[in-house]
């Protein structure tokens, strides 16, 4: 059974994480050869005919076919009929499905990184050594058909190839930091097609490969195999405009922010836009100082620290008689200080034996979890060391019995 993902370091490998964020994340693009069989536990074809066959969670939403960069209608492959929940809704029919694959149609298949242990296991390693969350879409292509043209993304990609060949073309950055705003998501093709520039780096993926593009980043990709399966892995962080969300609130109770703007007179008549100016100035001043009032520091920090999908999972019959552990604080964290990994708070920290700091990360990364998932996360760990670090966790008050 291939090894599964545990941490971030296992998807970089050979690529070490600390030369990844000195030398590329969120500045350039790197191309990471890997061995065949490094991603295997993420995505194969047994798997993805499996998934496919469960044809009760597959919509036009969440299956899309594109053939040719151009993406099907719904109408073309599905059929009506009421979803899980009984409500209206176009559900993919696969004998349809199939005639447009063979035709040379690509399979999109979005939101998937919960729908298998491997993806979940993927999904929580970028998420825990990346801070963020995590959402991934399954791309199956042919030979010498395009699905997408030259486009970029407004997150962070984290291509990881299983199957096949594919190559990528990757053009000029256009836009630093572009966000899911509709400003960036209106653009059209025709704007890519002028805006994209010339194609600074070429590279054709094979399984095991990982692909990391910043957001921003310019890029089109074809099969270059008879057949090509990559699973694209959007990371989204929190960005300076959470902090101005959060402050709207604040602001609900300052009087200063609910007073009335002075209004700056006519133009037409030269009026005096000064009472207005420093009004203005001072709504400014008061949100310098919001930001360094203690508790809205502690509650950004905690929404940092919270800022990730809760992929749960049960496994039967082992969790309805396994233990269920608790985190007892939300304000713990790991961190890596001069002398190696280290877990504390804003307080004080005490170090972490080495080879121990994934699973750690782990545990208080999460409100709850069972014995089991801890082992589902954590395979390179026996019994043992897993039991012995909980119990160590739970005499230092950092875990306790749910």
């Amino acid at each position: 059974m291939p090894q599964q993902i545990a941490s971030l370091a296992d998807i970089l490998y050979p690529l070490t994480p600390e030369e990844f964020f000195r030398d590329y994340h969120g500045k350039k693009p790197v191309h990471i050869p890997g061995a065949a069989d490094k991603l295997a536990s993420v995505m194969d074809w047994p798997t993805l005919s499996g998934l496919l066959s469960q044809s009760g969670i597959w919509t036009g939403k969440s299956l899309q076919l594109v053939l040719d960069t151009k993406i099907l209608e719904p109408a073309e492959y599905c059929r009506p009929a009421q979803d899980r929940e009984g409500r209206d809704a176009m559900m993919a029919d696969l004998d349809k499905v199939g005639t447009w694959l063979r035709r040379g149609a690509s399979l999109v298949c979005n939101d998937i990184d919960s729908l298998t242990p491997g993806l979940k296991a993927a999904a929580n390693a970028l998420e825990q050594g990346l801070g963020g969350k995590a959402q991934a879409n399954l791309y199956c292509s042919w030979r010498a058909h395009q699905a997408f043209g030259s486009h970029f993304d407004t997150h962070d990609v984290y291509a990881l190839h299983v199957t096949g060949e594919k190559t990528w073309r990757l053009y000029q950055r256009h836009f630093e930091d572009p966000i899911a705003h509709p400003f960036f998501k209106s653009l059209g093709q025709e704007f890519h097609d002028k805006h994209k520039g010339p194609v600074t780096m070429e590279v054709t993926l094979k399984p095991g490969d990982v692909l990391y593009l910043p957001r921003g980043w310019y890029h089109d990709a074809l099969a270059s195999a008879e057949t090509s399966i990559h699973i694209a892995f959007g990371l989204t962080s929190v960005i300076g405009l959470d902090l101005i969300s959060m402050l709207f609130e604040r602001a609900v109770h300052d009087p200063l922010f609910r007073r009335t703007v002075p209004s700056p007179g006519s133009e037409a008549v030269g009026g005096d836009v000064g009472p207005m100016a420093d009004h203005l100035a001072a709504l400014g001043a008061r949100i310098a100082d919001y930001v360094r009032e203690p508790a809205i520091l502690r509650q950004f920090a905690a929404h940092m620290r919270t800022f990730h999908y809760d992929r749960g999972t049960l496994n039967l019959p082992g969790d309805a008689l396994a233990k269920r552990w608790r985190r007892r604080s939300a304000s713990l964290k790991v961190t890596r200080g001069q002398n190696g990994w280290q877990l504390g708070d804003d307080r004080r920290a005490v170090p972490i034996p080495p080879g121990v700091e994934g699973p750690v990360s782990w545990v208080v990364g999460r409100e709850s979890f069972s014995e089991s998932e801890f082992a589902e996360a954590h395979p390179s760990l026996n019994e043992k060391a897993r039991r012995q670090l909980l119990t160590d966790l739970g005499n230092m008050k950092v875990v306790e019995i749910a």
